[in-house]
């Protein structure tokens, strides 16, 4: 835009610096120590978890042959017990890292049907209990749950959600979608009702993620449990 053809990093440098003048954004906020430490072992969970769920499937694989090793199949059993002692050591580490501002915000997130304990934990920690986000708008945003639009002339189509970072807070919600379409009232309608509209079931499952990480912003926000019914009674309260 500036009309600069070189790249080198002292230019990089000093586009970076103008885009700070003209924009102003915000200072980075660096998690605490306690959420980083807390993350950390959350991904040493994930990666036992997935490594467990790896040698049970090699062990039940093995099992099948005409003729199994008994030193071989040894070793697998070895190793998953190993991994389920790992997995529970970390497991008694996790509560004593969450603070009591933590635990809060984490008992404000399971109240939200489809949202369970391991997901408030990642998005606790992903999002450094979402102190880095003003609207819901933004966090649907960073996790890559907004639809995105392209139009060009008279041509206009819409490719489904804006793909950014946090792959694994993606495939967690979705799996989180498949019960919340069963348990929460408001994401079984929005679910059906698009369904209705005859949209792709995944699709629907998609936006029904979306509308979770709006609940969780509002319910962490306003420092308010999730009630199905919430509209309800504030009809009847009014």
């Amino acid at each position: 835009m500036k009309n600069i053809i070189t790249k080198t990093d002292a230019e990089d440098a000093k586009l970076i610096r103008n885009y700070g003048e003209m924009f102003r954004p915000e200072f980075y906020v660096p998690k605490t120590q306690d959420i980083e430490y807390l993350d950390q072992e959350i991904k040493l969970l994930n990666d036992l978890e997935e490594e467990k769920r790896r040698y049970a499937v090699k062990l039940k694989a093995l099992r099948f042959h005409p003729v199994v090793n008994p030193s071989t199949e040894k070793h697998y059993e070895k190793r998953l017990k190993q991994l389920e002692k790992e997995i529970k050591e970390v497991e008694a580490r996790l509560p004593q890292l969450q603070d009591e501002e933590f635990t809060e915000t984490k008992n404000l997130l399971q109240s939200v049907s489809g949202i369970g304990e391991k997901t408030s934990l990642q998005l606790m920690t992903a999002t450094s209990g979402f102190k880095n986000f003003h609207s819901s708008k933004s966090l649907v945003k960073y996790f890559g749950l907004a639809p995105r639009i392209y139009q060009s002339g008279k041509k206009s189509y819409s490719p489904g959600k804006c793909r950014t970072s946090k792959t694994y807070i993606r495939s967690i919600l979705y799996v989180c979608s498949w019960t919340a379409i069963k348990h929460n009232q408001k994401c079984k309608e929005l679910y059906l009702r698009l369904l209705e509209k005859g949209k792709a079931k995944k699709l629907a499952l998609i936006a029904v993620c979306n509308k979770l990480l709006r609940i969780c912003f509002s319910v962490v926000k306003n420092k308010t449990p999730f009630q199905q019914d919430f509209q309800n009674k504030l009809k009847i309260s009014t």
